[in-house]
């Protein structure tokens, strides 16, 4: 059922009976309508009034239902992307503007026809748009003016000024305009007037018209003007409440990095001096002393990592590193760094599986920053990955521009946003019980952007995937040498 009544035909159907219904409905209402259609059409179409008006309610109701359960289509004509409140406004012109020159050119029963269709048409446009954002829940946020209002209230200056300004425009479209405008061609009663007889005892009753056509379409475009700017202002406020969002985050991220990086450099200090405090009370032959020591060159060296890190990730993020650009084969570079990773995958029981296209992909990077964002994503899956899984890389050619990809499937359910991943001192491994210190995605970000290149990460479930996109973008802040 709900098939059938969101096909094409239902809706066509509906349209047409209901077009057929208003103009038998107009024709009932108005004799000078009935009187120059009628020197067409005859007498059809023309039924009873409260038929013909039942008839038009039904089919309308059969348009907006077939509307409102059929399936969101992409937005993409014009009216489809206009603020509501706009919609509505220039439908109403469309309407004014057919009444009024219908009553003008009456002697042309064509043309008069023709205007009646394009009254329809607008009218029709307007209650599916209306269905359809209501369908798909969007109608209030097309409602601009609202929100408007919501946001600069009427006490406030700019409120208070678009306020007079929108209610002087919609008073002179929808009071003064129609009042000047006049019923052109009114039947009226035979005894009150001397105009020619037309049909059934009614004559044409000619009304002074002081219609400013010129003046009409200027408050129409000042109208689409006001809107839009209430539309830009608004805007404006929504970027001043991002920045503003941003200034509070980049706040709690400074708060944030002074606790991770203390904890992150406390931890291998406290160990160094505690083993050190043991290693002066022990005598040199000690069998426990080479085993202190083994652990006290580990933690220099996660420390040294880490110092050395902070400021590969500082310079990374400012853009102060030199860059070398050069035309590389990626599938060979690949090779040598899962050759370095060939003992921790094993460790690890996973299988490395490495795709390349036919003919080979080259991309322009800096061999070093390149070398240091795979370290970086291999060491980041070496240490995630699920045991027993594979680690899937691929090299590709996308519109004349090299892609690398990484996917494995993490130990843990990644909970995070790909852009988070790729912040500092974030970490999949929220319970920090590896050796990673959340500042190698960080740095391969920067590196790869460094490079004039686009680096994106998608994190669905325990799926992990990497995907780097080689020459999309300008270089970064220093130019190439």
């Amino acid at each position: 059922m709900n098939k059938v009544l969101c096909s094409p035909a239902t809706k066509c159907a509906a349209l047409l009976v209901g077009y057929i219904s208003a103009l038998s409905f107009a024709r009932a209402v108005s004799v000078t309508f009935n009187y120059y259609i009628g020197g067409m059409l005859g007498s059809w179409p023309k039924i009873w009034p409260i038929v013909s008006f039942m008839l038009f309610v039904t089919c309308m109701a059969v348009f907006t239902l077939s509307i409102r359960r059929g399936k969101a289509a992409a937005r993409k004509w014009i009216w489809q992307k206009a603020d509501f409140f706009l919609l509505i406004a220039l439908v109403y012109c469309v309407l004014f503007l057919c009444v009024y020159y219908g009553g003008i050119i009456y002697r042309s029963a064509m043309l008069l026809l023709l205007l009646s269709a394009a009254a329809y048409a607008a009218a029709a446009i307007l209650l599916s748009e209306t269905a359809a954002r209501l369908r798909d829940g969007v109608l209030s946020d097309t409602l601009h003016w609202i929100r408007f209002f919501k946001t600069y209230t009427v006490g406030q200056p700019i409120g208070f000024v678009m306020a007079l300004l929108l209610i002087g425009d919609l008073l002179y479209l929808l009071v003064i305009c129609p009042f000047n405008a006049g019923d052109l061609r009114l039947g009226v009663p035979a005894f009150r007037s001397s105009q020619p007889l037309i049909a059934d005892g009614y004559y044409v009753f000619e009304h002074q018209s002081y219609f400013n056509l010129p003046l009409f379409l200027f408050f129409v475009f000042l109208l689409v003007a006001l809107t839009y700017f209430c539309t830009f202002v608004l805007s404006l406020s929504a970027e001043y409440d991002k920045a503003n969002a941003e200034k509070i985050r980049a706040e709690r991220f400074k708060s944030e990095l002074i606790t991770n990086v203390s904890h992150d450099i406390r931890t291998p200090l406290t160990a160094i001096i505690s083993y050190v405090d043991l290693l002066k009370a022990l005598p040199i032959e000690n069998n426990e002393f080479a085993e202190y020591m083994g652990v006290l060159d580990r933690k220099t060296v996660r420390l040294k990592t880490l110092i050395s890190d902070l400021m590969e990730a500082s310079k990374a993020g400012t853009g102060n590193m030199a860059v070398d650009m050069r035309e590389i084969d990626l599938a060979e570079i690949i090779g040598q760094i899962a050759g370095e990773f060939e003992d921790q995958f094993s460790e690890r029981d996973l299988a490395l599986v490495f795709r390349q296209p036919d003919t080979p992909a080259s991309a322009q990077a800096d061999s070093g920053l390149l070398w240091r964002v795979l370290e970086n994503l291999f060491g980041n899956a070496a240490k995630y990955a699920m045991p027993g899984t594979r680690i899937f890389a691929e090299t590709a050619m996308r519109d004349g521009r090299a892609v690398f990809l990484l996917k494995n499937t993490s130990q843990n359910p990644i909970d995070l946003d790909g852009d988070v991943l790729t912040e500092q001192f974030i970490r999949g491994d929220r319970a920090r019980q590896t050796e990673g210190n959340g500042l190698g995605l960080y740095i391969a970000k920067s590196l790869a952007e460094l490079m004039g290149g686009r680096f994106s990460i998608r994190a669905t479930g325990d799926l992990f995937e990497v995907e780097i996109v080689f020459g999309c973008c300008t270089i970064g802040n220093i130019a190439p040498l």
